[in-house]
């Protein structure tokens, strides 16, 4: 059953470029992770967010591999200096059965 993982970022206007720079160095050590099926992330200017999303094959996969790729990076993000509202994460199971 695949597994779903959404982060909607809301960047402060002078920090998007450090949270994009950050965005992009946890799409890296992510890739390298067993598991991940899919990695994109997307610009909604008009709500002023970040959307990144993550498709992997379990959600075992994704807690493996996303603590994987936290450990690899060494730090964490300052994302109560960077972000104008709090992060949101939303988490999800495929349906069984479901069709794509």
């Amino acid at each position: 059953m695949r597994f779903l993982f959404m982060a909607f970022h809301y960047p402060k206007p002078e920090y998007r470029a450090e949270l994009l720079q950050w965005i992009e160095r946890v799409g890296t050590a992510l890739k390298a992770q067993p598991g991940l099926l899919e990695l994109a992330d997307f610009d909604d200017p008009e709500h002023g967010r970040i959307v990144a999303v993550s498709i992997w094959g379990s959600a075992e996969h994704f807690r493996l591999g996303r603590e994987n790729a936290m450990n690899s990076l060494g730090e964490e993000a300052p994302y109560d200096i960077w972000e104008a509202r709090p992060l949101e994460i939303f988490t999800l199971g495929e349906l069984e059965g479901a069709s794509s």
